[in-house]
């Protein structure tokens, strides 16, 4: 009987953590969802100005490969354009339902 009672209290207890949004099923399907969007930076090498392609509602942080803050745009429509960068080497993080996936584009 004890068993039982044990056995049915584990069942639970792994159904129960299943259905949380922290689980690291839910954690992937996030992650392919918002890989699956094709996060795009246009042109890329660029002269200056280029165009970002993310999901409404992302987050998007540009940093440049010294490690210099660039800025974080909220994204409105599908993407946001940026001009008047220097030359280097950037870094965008793309931040969407708790996923974060980075790009790298060279402004010549």
């Amino acid at each position: 009987m004890k068993k039982s009672l044990l056995f049915l209290a584990l069942i639970g207890s792994i159904s129960v953590k299943a259905q949380t949004s922290d689980n690291e099923i839910v954690n992937v399907d996030k992650k392919r969802m918002l890989a699956e969007y094709e996060i795009v930076v246009s042109p890329n090498p660029s002269s200056g100005a280029i165009s970002i392609n993310a999901p409404f509602g992302a987050q998007c942080k540009v940093v440049s490969s010294k490690g210099t803050y660039v800025g974080t745009w909220g994204v409105q429509d599908d993407g946001f354009f940026l001009d008047g960068l220097s030359e280097g080497t950037y870094i965008v993080a793309v931040t969407f339902e708790g996923q974060t996936i980075t790009r790298k584009f060279l402004v010549l």
